[in-house]
């Protein structure tokens, strides 16, 4: 024998669907999706007591921004933290570090200079954009397989330290004037 289903339960998922606009409740704000590791590394910047600005700029890719003063230059370094999902890196980096112009007396000298530092670094890289001439101090810490606290803190701690470490002494390669120039 057949079931007999009552003609009000077949209507009524019908007349709850054509139910004006007005009478469904309000649609939450959605929050933007975060790239995977980016409440981790507001956590561990937090922890380390480091007043940083964080954003996701895409649902795959963050960036997080603070301020470090050297110990022994105190200068004022603004310190970059970049998260991608899609490469699985944190690039780490000192913006505008120094300004090296390809064609200043200075430039080949800082960077033979730069490159023996390179081969001496065990954690971090000097960099040059030859077409603006910034010369910066960056890292990388590798998120494929993790999010590494321990790995993270010591990059955000050393970069600070490497870049007030050489200040000082490319900062005097590139204020020294040319001996070559006659002048």
């Amino acid at each position: 024998m057949r079931a007999k289903i009552p003609l009000l339960a077949l209507l009524l998922p019908l007349a709850l669907s054509a139910a004006p606009a007005s009478a469904q409740p309000p649609a939450q704000p959605t929050e933007r999706p975060r790239p995977r590791y980016m409440a981790a590394m507001e956590a561990e910047l937090e922890a380390m007591q480091l007043s940083a600005a964080c954003e996701a700029e895409t649902a795959t890719r963050a960036h997080c921004a603070f301020r470090h003063r050297g110990r022994t230059t105190e200068r004022e370094f603004q310190i970059h933290l970049v998260y991608s999902d899609d490469t699985d890196t944190i690039y780490v980096y000192v913006a505008r570090y120094l300004l090296a112009p390809p064609d200043a007396a200075s430039t080949p000298q800082l960077m033979r200079r730069l490159m023996e530092l390179n081969w001496l670094l065990l954690l971090g890289k000097f960099e040059w954009d030859g077409n603006r001439g910034e010369v910066r101090v960056a890292m990388i810490i590798n998120t494929d397989s993790n999010f590494d606290r321990r790995a993270f803190r010591s990059v955000v701690r050393n970069i600070g330290a490497v870049a007030d470490r050489y200040h000082g002494e490319l900062n005097r390669i590139i204020a020294a004037e040319d001996p070559g120039d006659g002048e």
